[in-house]
């Protein structure tokens, strides 16, 4: 049973955390700031500061201006110094990059992968990638690894319970399998919810949402959801699984087991099978009877392809159909929509934010706030990195060497 009290190193910790995310949020402030905007006292955050720089954590970084023509010390993270790496694993790809706490990436490795390739190839491929980036570090300290995969992932025993269309992986613990081979700290979490956390530390100053639900339509669909920047997973940390949504109770069967998921009707996948069956049917088409992927399909979207565009909106009329019954279930204030199909941003967000108008009530839809974002390059590997660098915003000491411990929880 979790303890539901907290003790003086707890506060202590939490009190830590806040000033941490503050620092990092805002690049530069001085402890008067930080005192204003955490509610604690001067003597308080003068303590916390000199932990934070004895353990190399914090650094000054020179006078800034305040109001009223004051002049105070500017603090800074010392971001350059700790570098993540940031892993992404999709039904095609395995893609890995290093970062520093400020999310400037370093180097980045990737390979194609299939369920032809079999789990276990696959994780000797994301081994090597690691290496690689390692070895890119050229000797400054990596804090950990952060892993973003399909779910539904079985959290506390970090593995996946099943991939759509690739089978095999819930008999393998990545973190486990990764720790023993590197002795890095390593998390793993739901696609969903590192691009959440990622839309989080990235949202526009003053911005604050109660409960925001970031969509990835991709390979998949999946979610992730925080709730005032706190992920929420679940009993076993598969919430947030909204492909698995039966939005036909008559559709086809699911490797999840259930009939008519959402995936079923919106996905790369989906895209590329329905364009290839009327590609087929269309004989005055130039490109009848191929199967192009999906990337080919989204440039024919663009370009204006009328078939291309016909099929693209009747993806999304079921997606905007799938958030109806999530906006209806959990009132987010915020959703997000990226991945792979939010490249044709502006057509997604028309024809889910039709659906959403046309289906919600008019107060619930005007609190809703949508937001169709492109996948910008490496942003899934920064979303990975986030793990480790909210873990070590939180639980600084977690990665310091056992003889520093000490003085970041006395």
């Amino acid at each position: 049973m979790a303890k539901q009290g907290k003790n003086q190193g707890d506060l202590q910790g939490l009190n830590r955390a806040l000033v941490m995310r503050l620092i990092h949020r805002h690049r530069v402030c001085s402890r008067a700031e930080l005192a204003r905007r955490t509610g604690l006292t001067k003597a308080s955050i003068t303590g916390i500061i000199q932990q934070l720089i004895d353990a190399g954590v914090v650094r000054e970084v020179g006078l800034m201006e305040m109001p009223g023509g004051h002049r105070s010390m500017g603090l800074s993270l010392c971001a350059e110094q700790y570098l993540c790496i940031g892993l992404r694993l999709t039904r095609r790809h395995i893609r890995g990059g290093l970062f520093d706490m400020g999310g400037e990436m370093y180097e980045k490795l990737e390979c194609k992968i299939s369920p032809e390739t079999g789990p276990r190839t696959a994780l000797q491929m994301m081994k090597e990638i690691i290496g690689g980036l390692l070895e890119a570090a050229a000797g400054r300290r990596v804090l950990g690894i952060g892993v973003a995969t399909p779910g539904p992932i079985l959290y506390q025993e970090g593995r996946i319970a099943y991939m759509s269309a690739f089978p095999g992986w819930s008999d393998i613990s990545i973190p486990e399998e990764m720790e023993k081979a590197f002795g890095l700290p390593v998390l793993l979490e739901h696609d969903g919810v590192c691009c959440a956390l990622w839309e989080w530390w990235n949202r526009p100053p003053g911005e604050e949402y109660g409960l925001m639900l970031c969509v990835l339509a991709g390979q998949g669909i999946g979610a992730g959801l925080l709730m005032a920047g706190e992920p929420i997973r679940g009993a076993l940390g598969c919430a947030g699984e909204i492909g698995h949504m039966s939005v036909h109770a008559h559709g086809p069967q699911c490797d999840c087991g259930n009939h008519g998921c959402l995936e079923k009707y919106v996905s790369t996948f989906a895209l590329e099978e329905e364009m290839a069956q009327a590609l087929a049917k269309n004989l005055d088409h130039p490109r009848h009877g191929e199967s192009p992927a999906a990337r080919e399909i989204l440039t024919m979207v663009r370009s204006g392809d009328s078939l291309a565009r016909e099929i693209f909106c009747r993806q999304g009329e079921w997606l905007g159909q799938g958030i109806v019954n999530l906006v209806n279930i959990l009132n987010p204030d915020r959703i997000v929509i990226t991945d792979e199909l939010a490249a044709c941003d502006q057509l997604l967000y028309a024809c889910v934010d039709q659906v959403l108008k046309a289906r919600l009530s008019p107060r619930i839809y005007r609190e809703v706030s949508l937001v169709v974002r492109p996948e910008k390059p490496f942003q899934a590997m920064q979303a990975a990195s986030a793990l480790i660098l909210d873990r070590f915003l939180s639980e600084p000491s977690f990665f310091k060497p056992q003889e520093n411990n000490s003085s970041m929880d006395e």
